[in-house]
């Protein structure tokens, strides 16, 4: 598999792994707008272009929580035919006085996601009157137990 990557800022060098076994590619904070207080997209400064069958995702760093920041949606869907640069929303949970945004800024040029690529496994969709029973039936949230 191979994946197309633009890198947009003079220098800048391309997502990679930290490890070579490492499941995803570092990406990098090169600039960052305050969305409203608190949360931040950060540019990272990439494109992508994934082969025919599969698409990527972007994953927080699980050292970015020692920042005070966290993923806004968890998980980014980068869509197979998306060409735009791949942004990182993050939420400051930090109590300094100006909403994170120093903190924000201090994050500019530093690792804060990753990108993983994954197949892409399309489906037909159909439309049914009612599913079939199963043991668990419709018990969700709490249904099982502490």
């Amino acid at each position: 598999m191979k994946l197309k990557i633009q890198c947009h800022y003079p220098g800048m060098s391309s997502p990679s792994r930290a490890h070579h076994d490492d499941a995803g590619l570092d990406l990098c904070a090169m600039d960052v707008t305050e969305q409203r207080r608190g949360v931040f997209a950060f540019d990272t400064g990439v494109s992508v272009a994934p082969e025919d069958g599969y698409y990527c995702e972007v994953v927080p760093r699980s050292s970015i929580v020692k920042s005070d920041f966290f993923q806004g949606n968890s998980v980014g869907v980068i869509d197979p035919a998306y060409r735009g640069r791949i942004m990182v929303v993050l939420r400051y949970l930090g109590e300094n006085g100006d909403g994170g945004l120093s903190a924000a800024r201090s994050l500019v040029g530093k690792r804060i996601a990753q990108l993983l690529v994954r197949r892409l496994e399309t489906v037909l969709v159909e439309q049914v009157e009612s599913l079939e029973d199963t043991h668990r039936g419709a018990g969700g949230f709490g249904s099982t137990g502490d």
